[in-house]
């Protein structure tokens, strides 16, 4: 069956087109017909409407049995849901909780509908593979009425997380429960999953994707009562300074150069100071969560860095790994030198580490694929 995949983004939208089944599916003989990508997008309508132009004559004629939608924030949903007026609605309510994200699949799924009212809409949650939390993991010490409020840490990044360490199972002829794995999702936006045997058991990002690392304009993690105190004391507009944890943070505060890690580590390379300390802060953060992930799952097999810097900064892998070799970790400087695009073993130590990239488009159309099928069965 034919499965398009929609990943809706502050101002762009990511699509590809599959062809695959259940059977393609358990033997990696998915194919991936076309994918595309439109950017500076002012309306999802307009966006969809151009996706689809690009798509017509390639499918000549035949029907999209399915539309998979990346969805960032999907509350306590524990899986991949068939979007219904309930589920719309649930997505619609989350999105106080992912303002730059929810309201953007929203409307690339109202979009989508329109051009393919036949097809069956899915709805791939972020959130959904970190339901497997234990209760320590996931809730906030506040008083119960707060957790009854849905006041607890959610975790985000599921599905590339989920993505890589199924792939990484796969390249070594086992099964994900078979391994304890420590999964860096590296970006603009960051994360730090331990998967404990195939389960989410902790991950870094929270209520919100603010929580945990150092990211590109994002804070990470920060005391309450810092902003509590801007707030009553300093006069500071809560909307504000949502903005500016959000947006004017992480490594844009700190290098004062730029929220990419490639601008940033040229200007640490040529000697800027801030710029170095925003590089050390980065990986000092990430270092603190793989060595607290270790400790939760009692060892690891894997550590695993993926997304766009824990793909391609040789520089950035290099400085987390630092100093991890009595619990385990080193890795081959030149293994993680050698620029590639696959997957590749670039530490051979008790925890071995990997590079392996994230296919999260494939993941969501595999989910929309049975999600489907459970439906025309």
């Amino acid at each position: 069956m034919k499965i398009l995949v929609l990943n809706a983004g502050s101002s762009s939208l990511k699509y590809a087109l599959y062809e695959t089944s259940p059977e393609a599916a358990a033997s990696d003989a998915d194919q991936m017909i076309t994918e595309g990508l439109i950017e500076r997008v002012t309306s999802m309508a307009d966006a969809l409407k151009t996706a689809f132009d690009h798509l017509s004559p390639i499918l000549k004629g035949d029907s999209i049995t399915g539309v998979g939608h990346r969805v960032v924030h999907g509350g306590s949903f524990p899986g991949a849901m068939i979007i219904d007026a309930a589920v719309e609605h649930a997505i619609d309510e989350l999105s106080a909780l992912a303002p730059l994200h929810n309201p953007r699949s929203l409307a690339a799924y109202r979009a989508a509908r329109v051009h393919f009212p036949d097809a069956i809409h899915v709805a791939v949650f972020d959130t959904a593979f970190h339901q497997t939390m234990p209760r320590e993991a996931y809730a906030y010490a506040i008083p119960p009425r707060y957790l009854e409020k849905k006041l607890r840490r959610y975790g985000f990044h599921g599905i590339s997380h989920r993505s890589v360490a199924l792939r990484l199972a796969k390249l070594q002829g086992k099964k994900t429960e078979d391994l304890r794995i420590i999964s860096c999702h590296l970006g603009n936006g960051c994360s730090v999953c331990a998967v404990d045997r195939g389960r989410s058991v902790d991950t870094s990002m929270g209520f919100t994707p603010l929580e945990g690392l150092v990211m590109g304009a994002r804070s990470g993690d920060m005391d309450a009562s810092a902003l509590l105190y801007l707030i009553s004391h300093e006069g500071e507009d809560p909307a504000a300074l949502l903005k500016m944890l959000n947006n004017e943070s992480g490594i844009l505060a700190i290098s004062g150069v730029s929220n990419d890690m490639r601008d940033v580590i040229a200007a640490a390379d040529s000697g800027n100071e801030r710029a170095r300390f925003a590089v050390d802060a980065f990986c000092y953060r990430a270092k603190k969560f793989i060595g607290a992930y270790i400790a939760a799952m009692n060892g690891a097999d894997a550590l695993i860095f993926t997304a766009g810097i824990g793909e391609h900064s040789a520089s950035i892998r290099a400085g987390i790994c630092a100093g991890l070799n009595n619990l385990g970790i080193a890795i081959d400087p030149a293994l993680n030198g050698v620029k590639s695009t696959a997957a590749r073993l670039i530490g051979n130590s008790p925890i071995a580490v990997w590079v392996v990239p994230t296919e999260e488009q494939l993941l969501i159309a595999r989910d929309t694929m049975t999600c489907v099928t459970a439906s025309l069965s």
